[in-house]
């Protein structure tokens, strides 16, 4: 799999903008099918049952699941809300947009897969959880049918002039406060909102005459911490063995930069016990199965109204969540835990025996898979790969990588993640590298950079990793642009207001309870 970042003007822009310009909107391909793409923040794949955990209470994905196709091996593009989702809506690297951490504007002049799906004939909408940062809050989408739970502003942008940092909001103490069970939540609120809107289009779409193709997006904020769910999704695990952690000794000794983390999320300022993480566990997974409840409620109103047998359903996350693996919680690590996502994939067509894909892929992948899907024509280069020829049955590609890049808050320095083959690299600006041999060690427990029977593998995965990348340079750009952001924040004396706002309700969009925009 070879993946390009590319960061000039395209020679072939002008081609692809005459194409734009000059073929109808509704120049759509008889036969396409629609798309639901359901999102689910702060998924560890390795806490949902098609990933193999025996007590994740999740039916509908794992139905789901047997009629689709798992990849095994996915991965987001950076293990941080903001970066990860602008990467995935645009196929491009963080660093090659300069998408670093949750204050980064997702700026307007990037295609996305909205826009390549309109040039194909498609009606574009999205419910749920955006993070777009910016005054661009459509990026191409023609119907936005909530706003976002969290702000469009700069108010998320990290300072590495500070050094590492605790941040209280995203603390291990923060979530420990907070678990359940909860009468109600903004979280609940808020995910209960995006279900009934997408719900409700998925039924004008239905109803409507000779309607164009739908990419319909439900996108959820749970299980994003704080973990706590109602009583009735609590109840699910009375009595279920929860996986617990296992101890691998003080992750610092794999690397020194973990440390920052640890400082970062407050693990260094208390230790929990066996009983604080049973309960953080349990109370995610009520969260699990609350979306999950929503998933199959989408896939039932799919069959109910005859639109299941037109329509590739895919299920992801933005990244995952550390849940006391390596004595970690959050996201921002590249280990797998963090790094690594649920990818399942149900084309049209119905119900198919079981598959599994294991060769490492990108959530960046999703990009040109949708374009494949739609027909849709393009000559702009992108970081990913369409996955529709394995979608139907073609041969892996065992030489096949896939990169992470993480540069938000937690860190003080660019690192770099490689996933090839067996084998997972990271490196970070001024420190050594840590090599894994995932097939022999799946939970990292054992760098192996620098041996020397490893040697060739190394060098190899250096030379891999170490195109298109300058951690010395990415490190000055990344303070330059914290500082101006900071700059503007404060002289605004708030964030910006780039909160979107639904103006205009259409006939498919209810009040639920929930105002203009959710702080």
């Amino acid at each position: 799999m070879t993946r390009r970042t590319f960061l000039g003007t395209p020679a072939a822009l002008p081609a692809m903008q005459a194409r734009a310009q000059t073929a109808p909107r509704n120049a759509a391909r008889p036969g396409l099918p629609n798309i639901l793409f359901i999102m689910a923040d702060q998924v560890t794949p390795f806490m949902i049952s098609p990933y193999g955990c025996a007590a994740a209470k999740t039916p509908n994905l794992a139905r789901l699941a047997r009629e689709g196709t798992i990849f095994e091996n996915a991965y987001c593009p950076s293990p941080l809300c903001v970066p990860s989702r602008s990467s995935m809506w645009s196929g491009r690297l963080p660093t090659a947009i300069t998408s670093f951490d949750n204050g980064s504007e997702f700026f307007a002049h990037l295609p996305t897969i909205p826009y390549l799906l309109r040039t194909a004939g498609y009606r574009t909408a999205v419910s749920g959880k955006c993070h777009f940062i910016g005054p661009d809050q459509l990026h191409g989408f023609d119907e936005r049918l909530t706003p976002c739970i969290f702000p469009a502003g700069f108010s998320m942008t990290p300072n590495w002039k500070l050094g590492p940092v605790y941040n209280k909001g995203t603390s291990i103490q923060a979530t420990m406060r907070a678990l359940g069970p909860s009468k109600w939540t903004k979280q609940l609120g808020f995910d209960q909102y995006a279900f009934e809107q997408g719900l409700a289009r998925l039924q004008q779409h239905a109803a409507a005459r000779d309607p164009e193709p739908l990419c319909l997006t439900v996108s959820f904020t749970q299980p994003h911490d704080p973990f706590t769910t109602t009583k009735e999704f609590l109840d699910l695990y009375n009595g279920v063995d929860i996986p617990m952690p296992k101890d691998y000794g003080d992750i610092r000794r794999l690397s020194p930069t973990y440390e920052w983390f640890i400082i970062h999320h407050g693990l260094n300022r208390e230790k929990l016990s066996p009983e604080q993480i049973r309960e953080a566990r349990r109370n995610y997974l009520g969260m699990i199965s609350w979306v999950d409840s929503r998933i199959g409620m989408l896939l039932d109103e799919l069959d109910r109204l005859g639109l299941a047998a037109n329509t590739a359903v895919v299920f992801t996350s933005d990244h995952g969540e550390m849940m006391g693996e390596h004595g970690q919680w959050s996201k921002r690590l590249l280990l797998e835990w963090s790094a690594r996502v649920p990818l399942i994939v149900r084309l049209p067509g119905g119900a198919r025996p079981p598959a599994r894909i294991t060769q490492p892929v990108s959530t960046l992948d999703l990009l040109p898979t949708f374009n494949d899907l739609a027909g849709a024509k393009t000559d702009l280069p992108f970081d990913g790969t369409s996955l529709l020829p394995l979608l139907r049955g073609g041969a892996e590609n065992p030489n096949a990588s896939v990169i992470c890049e993480y540069l938000g808050e937690g860190t003080i320095e660019p690192e770099r993640m490689l996933r090839s083959g067996r084998h997972k690299y990271i490196i970070v600006n001024g420190y050594g590298p840590q090599l894994f041999d995932l097939k022999e060690d799946p939970n990292e427990t054992v760098n192996l950079a620098g041996r020397s029977e490893y040697r060739a593998v190394e060098a190899e995965l250096a030379k891999k990793i170490g195109v298109g990348w300058d951690g010395p340079a990415l490190k000055r750009t990344a303070i330059t642009d914290q500082q101006q952001r900071l700059l503007i924040q404060s002289l605004a004396k708030s964030t910006p207001r780039w909160d979107y706002v639904v103006h205009t309700p259409g006939p498919y969009l209810r009040d639920a309870g929930v105002r203009d925009t959710i702080r």
